[in-house]
C-alpha cells in the first residue's frame, strides 16, 4: 500500500476550495491543457500565479493565472470554484475586466473557468459547456478573445455512477474527477474515484504527482488550519448566497399569486362564474370561494 493510499483514510483537503485548487493544481500546465483540450501546438508549457487578484475588494474573487505557450505567447486564465447563481454574467464581469486591465499594445486571450457543484444549464446533458464569441449566421467563433467555460459537477459524478466514463482514457474526466474525491459541501468522500484514480497513477507521473503534492499539503498544520478557515468564510457565503435566492424566489411567487387574486376579483365582479375564473388565473376554487 503506497503512502497516499494510506493517507486517503485520512483528513485531505477539498481540491475544490481555492486555497487548496491553488497549492495543488495551481501550477499544474497538465491540469489545465486537459480541461481546455489545448492541442499539441497550443499547449501551456508554463502556469503562473497573478497578484493581485482581479478585485481586491471582493474575497471570493476568481483565481488568476497566467499560461504560457509555445513561442511565448500568453493566456489568462481565471478559475471561478465559488457557487453563484448569477455565474453568467460574473464570468462575464470578471473575464472583460481581465481584458481590459492589458496593455493595449499587448493583448492577451482570457479563459474563464467555472468548476459548479450545481448544475447551470438545463438545455444540455453534458458536463462541460464551452462558450466562445461566434458570428451569428456562419457560428464561426473569433479566435484568440474569450472563452467561458462551465464545468457542473453534479452532470459529472452521474455520468460516472452510469459507468459513462473510462477514466483510463479520458484525460478531462480524470483531473476533474480528482477534484471530486473530498466533497465537503455535501459531506462526502468518493471511494470509487479514488481507487480508480490511484491505478491510474501508477502509470501516470502527472496524477501521481498531483496525489503527493494533495497529501504534503493537507499534512502541514498551517496549509490546513488556512484551509479551513477558508472553507469555512465559502461554505457560509455560499449559504447565504441560497438564502438570498430563495426570498427572492418566494417574493416571485408571492407576486405572482398576488396578480393572479387581482385578476380573479375583476372577474369576480364582472360576474364570470367560478370554474372559468379558476381555469383562466391558476386558482384553486377554495381560494375563489374565499374571495367571495
Amino acid at each position: 500500500m503506497n503512502n497516499f493510499k494510506k493517507a486517503a483514510l485520512q483528513k485531505l483537503m477539498d481540491l475544490k476550495i481555492d486555497v487548496a485548487f491553488k497549492k495543488v493544481l495551481g501550477s499544474e500546465p497538465q491540469f489545465f491543457n486537459e480541461i481546455l483540450e489545448r492541442s499539441s501546438r497550443q499547449k501551456i508549457q508554463r502556469i503562473l500565479m497573478q497578484a493581485p487578484a482581479l478585485d481586491e475588494g471582493d474575497t471570493l474573487a476568481p483565481l488568476h493565472f497566467l499560461g504560457i505557450t509555445r513561442g511565448d505567447k500568453k493566456l489568462h486564465i481565471l478559475v471561478n470554484l465559488f457557487n453563484r447563481f448569477d455565474i453568467v454574467k460574473r464570468s462575464i464581469f470578471y473575464a472583460t475586466k481581465a481584458y481590459s486591465e492589458q496593455s493595449y499594445n499587448d493583448l492577451h486571450p482570457v479563459i474563464f473557468i467555472n468548476l459548479l457543484s450545481y448544475e447551470l444549464v438545463n438545455q444540455s446533458d453534458n458536463y462541460h459547456t464551452t462558450y466562445f464569441l461566434q458570428e451569428k449566421q456562419s457560428s464561426i467563433p473569433l479566435p484568440e478573445v474569450f472563452e467561458l467555460h462551465f464545468i457542473e459537477y453534479p452532470k459529472l459524478i452521474l455520468d460516472f455512477e452510469r459507468g459513462k466514463i473510462d477514466l483510463w482514457n479520458d484525460a478531462k474526466a480524470r483531473w476533474l474527477l480528482l477534484l471530486a474525491i473530498v466533497d465537503e459541501r455535501n459531506n462526502k468522500v468518493f471511494d470509487e474515484i479514488y481507487k480508480e484514480l490511484d491505478l491510474i497513477s501508477l502509470r501516470e507521473d502527472s496524477i501521481r504527482t498531483a496525489f503527493s503534492r494533495w497529501q504534503e499539503v493537507s499534512h502541514v498544520k498551517e496549509e490546513y488550519e488556512m484551509y479551513e478557515e477558508r472553507l469555512k468564510q465559502t461554505l457560509e457565503a455560499e449559504r447565504d448566497v441560497r438564502e438570498a435566492k430563495r426570498r427572492e424566489e418566494v417574493a416571485f411567487a408571492k407576486g405572482v399569486k398576488q396578480q393572479q387574486i387581482e385578476i380573479a376579483k375583476k372577474m369576480l365582479a364582472e360576474q364570470l362564474d367560478i370554474q372559468s375564473i379558476a381555469k383562466i388565473t391558476g386558482l384553486s376554487l377554495k381560494e375563489i370561494q374565499e374571495l367571495i
